[in-house]
C-alpha cells in the first residue's frame, strides 16, 4: 500500500506551524531544521501525525512571503541549523564570528517576530566561513565529503546548475533584477553564463554548497520525524517571482509580461493582481510538463505530503496582459479546462510515486475541479467557516467527503478565535446551531468550552485528514498572513513559547487536544 493510500484509509490529524515560527532556545530568531526536530519530538507526544511547515523556498532580501520566491527548488538559507554544520563547527574563523554575534542572536531569538533579513545575512556569512574550511580541508584532498557534494550537484543539476549562477549574479549585481543585467547575461546566452561561472567558480559553487547543507539537514529531520511517526507536509507555490532563476533561465515556460492573478470574488471586487509571471501552458504541455515534473520530483524527495497551491490555476489561470486592467482566463471552454487539469494531475500522480498531493481548492472553484479531485483521490480543503449546503446552511462535517482535508483556518485567514470573535451574530448563531445542535442567540463567547466543541466537530468529520494551526490549538489571535496587505507582520509569526514552555503555559489546551484525538479516533496512542 502506498503512503497515499495509507493516509487516505486512516483518520489522522496534524498541526500547521510554519518552520520559521518554531521557536526554540537554540535558534537564531527564525525556526530552522534543528527547531523542526525539537517540535517533532514535542508534537509527536501530543498525538499529532502530520506537521505542515509551508513553503521553504528562498526569497529575496526584504521579501518574507515564500509564495513570491527566487526559485521553485532552492531552500532559503535562513533555515540552516548553524550548529549542525560540520564545516562551521571546525572553522576557527566561523566560531569567532559566531561568538561576536551572541548579543544580536539573543535579541533576535527573544523577539516576538522573525527577523528574516538580519538572520539570513548572518547565517550566510557563517556558511561562507564554513565553506572556506570545506574548500581547504575537503576539496583540496578530494575527500569523501567532497565527493558526496559532487554527487549531489550532479543529481540536482536539473535545477541547481542554473540556480547557483543566478544566485551568484544576484549578489554580483547587488540584487538588481536580471532584466537590468548586461544583455548577454540577461538573455541567458550560454557562452556568457559559462564565462561568468568559470571566472567566479568558487563563489558560484558556494550557493550549491549551501543547498547541499540544507538538503542534508532536512533529510535528517525527516528521518527523525518518521521514527517518531510524524509525516512532513510541504508546499509547492503555484509560481515564482518574475525575478527568479526559472524565469531567467527557462523563460520559454512563461508568457513574458503577463501577470497571474485571480478574478473578482467576495474578497476582491476588482480581482487580484499577484505580480507573478504567467505560465505558457501551451508550451509546457507540448513539452511534457518538464518544468513541473522536476518540481514534483523535488518535493517528493523532501516531503511525505505536499500541497499544490492555487489548484484551479492548473485548469485555467486568470491572467492580465501587459498594461491591461481587465484580466481573462488563459484557456476558454470547460472541456478544454478539464482536459488541461486532468493531464496535469495525472502527471503529478505519476511523479509522486505514492506520496500524497493535497489540492488547495479554496476560492471560486468550478464544480468539475472538485469532481476530478474525488475521482483521482486527491484531497481538497474543507474549511469549516466556508462549507455550506445548497440551502445556505453550514455543512455538517460528518458529511465531508472522506478524501478531503478538514480544518478551521488556513495561513491566509484569521485564526479560529479571531474569526469567532469578529463573525456577525447571525452567522455565529447559525454555525453554533450546527456545532452544538442547540438553538442560540449567538451569545456563545470564545472560551475553552466553545473551542473544544468546534475542534471536536471538525475532528469528528468524515475527512481522512484534519489539520489545525498551532494558533487554533492554543486559542490565540496571531495570524501568519493577511492577503492583500504588505507589512512586517506578514509571514513573521513566531510561536510565543518553546516546546518545553508550551507544556506548562498551554497544558489545558494540549490536554484537551489529546483527549479530542482519542475521542474521535484520530490518535494511535
Amino acid at each position: 500500500m502506498t503512503l497515499q493510500e495509507q493516509i487516505l484509509s486512516s483518520r489522522i490529524s496534524g498541526i500547521l506551524l510554519p518552520l520559521a515560527s518554531m521557536r526554540t532556545n537554540r535558534d537564531w530568531g527564525v525556526g530552522d531544521f534543528g527547531s523542526l526536530t525539537e517540535w517533532v519530538d514535542f508534537l509527536s507526544g501530543q498525538g499529532t501525525r502530520i506537521i505542515q511547515i509551508l513553503p521553504l523556498q528562498e526569497t529575496a532580501p526584504g521579501v518574507n512571503c515564500p509564495y513570491s520566491a527566487l526559485t521553485s527548488f532552492a531552500t532559503d538559507p535562513v533555515y540552516t541549523d548553524i550548529s549542525g554544520v560540520q564545516d562551521i563547527q571546525q572553522s576557527a574563523e566561523a566560531q569567532e564570528y559566531i561568538a561576536s554575534l551572541q548579543e544580536k542572536i539573543s535579541l533576535w531569538r527573544s523577539a516576538e517576530t522573525a527577523d528574516f533579513f538580519h538572520v539570513k545575512q548572518a547565517k550566510l556569512k557563517a556558511l561562507w566561513l564554513g565553506y572556506q574550511r570545506f574548500l581547504t580541508e575537503e576539496k583540496s584532498f578530494y575527500s569523501a565529503r567532497f565527493r558526496a557534494f559532487e554527487a549531489y550537484c550532479a543529481a540536482q543539476a536539473g535545477w541547481l546548475a542554473s540556480y547557483k549562477v543566478f544566485r551568484a549574479l544576484k549578489e554580483f549585481y547587488n540584487w538588481q533584477s536580471w532584466t537590468q543585467w548586461p544583455e548577454a547575461l540577461r538573455n541567458h546566452e550560454v557562452a556568457a553564463v559559462r564565462a561568468f561561472e568559470a571566472q567566479y567558480q568558487e563563489y558560484v559553487d558556494f550557493f550549491a554548497y549551501v543547498q547541499w547543507i540544507l538538503d542534508q539537514q532536512l533529510r535528517v529531520a525527516k528521518v527523525h520525524a518518521q521514527e517518531k511517526g510524524i509525516l512532513i507536509f510541504g508546499d509547492i507555490p503555484f509560481t515564482t517571482n518574475l525575478d527568479s532563476a526559472e524565469v531567467w533561465a527557462e523563460r520559454e515556460n512563461f508568457r513574458f509580461g503577463y501577470e497571474t492573478g485571480a478574478p473578482a470574488d467576495q474578497f476582491s471586487r476588482g480581482g487580484q493582481r499577484w505580480g507573478l509571471p504567467a505560465y505558457d501552458w501551451g508550451y509546457q504541455h507540448a513539452h511534457h510538463l518538464n518544468l513541473w515534473r522536476r518540481k514534483i520530483r523535488r518535493v517528493t524527495e523532501l516531503y511525505d505530503i505536499f500541497r499544490l497551491d492555487h489548484l484551479v490555476g492548473f485548469f485555467r489561470t486568470y491572467i492580465f496582459a501587459p498594461n491591461e486592467e481587465q484580466g481573462f482566463f488563459d484557456i476558454e471552454g470547460e472541456q478544454n479546462q478539464i482536459d488541461r487539469g486532468y493531464a496535469f494531475l495525472k502527471m503529478v500522480q505519476e511523479e509522486a510515486h505514492g506520496r500524497l498531493a493535497v489540492g488547495e481548492d479554496l476560492g471560486v472553484i468550478p464544480n468539475y475541479v472538485r469532481r476530478m479531485l474525488v475521482d483521482l483521490r486527491i484531497p481538497g480543503y474543507k474549511v469549516l467557516r466556508w462549507e455550506r449546503e445548497d440551502n445556505g446552511y453550514y455543512r455538517e462535517p460528518r458529511n465531508y467527503p472522506v478524501i478531503s482535508l478538514a480544518t478551521t483556518s488556513t495561513h491566509d485567514t484569521e485564526t479560529l478565535r479571531g474569526w469567532w470573535e469578529t463573525e456577525n451574530r447571525t452567522e455565529r448563531a447559525h454555525i453554533w446551531e450546527m456545532i452544538s445542535a442547540q438553538k442560540t442567540d449567538a451569545g456563545a463567547p470564545w472560551n475553552q468550552d466553545t473551542q473544544r466543541a468546534i475542534l471536536r466537530r471538525v475532528l469528528d468529520s468524515a475527512s481522512a485528514i484534519v489539520m489545525f494551526s498551532w494558533q487554533d490549538i492554543i486559542g490565540s489571535l496571531e495570524r501568519v498572513n493577511t492577503p492583500g496587505t504588505v507589512g512586517d507582520n506578514n509571514w513573521t509569526y513566531r510561536a510565543d513559547t518553546t516546546p518545553f514552555e508550551a507544556m506548562t503555559k498551554y497544558a489545558k489546551q494540549l490536554a484537551m487536544y489529546r483527549d479530542l484525538l482519542k475521542e474521535t479516533g484520530r490518535c494511535e496512542k
